[in-house]
């Protein structure tokens, strides 16, 4: 049966077959967040009482959606991520 490219690299980093529907805990390459979703995700890190990332050279945070701002909203969470960012090293 074909797999799909994200079957393969999920099945490659579960150590076993994988297809649609399956449920796989995974070690991850890369941990990649962009400005849209980030600031939640900051948020949530340090509700949980997280004050630093695992692995920050393989932790990456990027703004694409609104570059340059174009609205003090999104500066405001831009402004979060470079000092998440800045403060674990990711």
């Amino acid at each position: 049966m074909y797999k799909t490219i994200s079957e393969k690299i999920i099945s490659k980093h579960a150590g076993r077959e994988l297809e649609a529907g399956d449920i796989a805990v995974v070690d991850v390459d890369v941990v990649m967040s962009q400005d849209g979703t980030g600031p939640l995700a900051v948020s949530q890190i340090k509700k949980m009482g997280f004050n630093k990332v695992k692995n920050p050279s393989k932790s990456i945070f990027f703004i694409d959606h609104a570059a340059p701002s174009p609205r003090s909203e999104l500066s405001n969470s831009h402004i979060v991520l470079r000092k998440f960012a800045s403060q674990t090293g990711a």
